[in-house]
């Protein structure tokens, strides 16, 4: 189960130099714009595709690395079994929460990415922009492959809870 957080982590990291990567993009284009008065058709979108992508799986990361946003006013206030049963039952509300929104997304997906025209080429739903990238069809694939990682970092930690291993990584 520990192969869960490390993917979790591997592309977490990986995914990370997106940030600097949006930066240089960022920065190429303002000069295109402005110093050469011919800006990119391509950096914006391209951007959003990369910023949306690594928040995705951010979301997995941070639980992976037990650094997730928590409101620790009652947890701190708690010892012992209670403690226990208060983490499990959010890391319970979180996993409800995964398998709803990767059950939604898979449909979602479907309707995006499976798309084929009469003559059998693949059609998948397009941005609509100048450039009309394929890119909202692929962040639906990387939404629904993120919340199901989260999901499966989520009930790994649950079973560690549960098996008493709870900063078990």
């Amino acid at each position: 189960m520990r192969f869960i957080d490390a993917l979790a982590i591997a592309i977490g990291k990986a995914l990370a130099w997106a940030f600097p990567v949006i930066a240089v993009m960022m920065g190429f284009e303002v000069v295109a714009r402005y110093a050469f008065a011919s800006p990119t058709f391509w950096a914006h979108e391209i951007a959003g595709l990369l910023a949306a992508i690594a928040f995705i799986f951010g979301g997995a990361f941070v639980m992976a690395e037990k650094a997730h946003m928590r409101v620790t006013l009652l947890v701190e206030r708690l010892t012992g079994p209670f403690a226990k049963v208060l983490e499990l039952f959010s890391l319970l509300c979180g996993a409800v929460f995964l398998t709803g929104l990767s059950v939604a997304m898979w449909g979602i997906l479907q309707r995006a990415a499976f798309r084929f025209g009469p003559d059998g080429v693949w059609s998948p739903e397009r941005s609509g922009s100048s450039w009309n990238t394929p890119s909202p069809a692929f962040l639906k694939i990387a939404l629904f492959i993120g919340a199901v990682l989260f999901l499966l970092v989520v009930v790994r930690q649950m079973v560690g809870l549960i098996g008493g291993r709870q900063n078990d990584r």
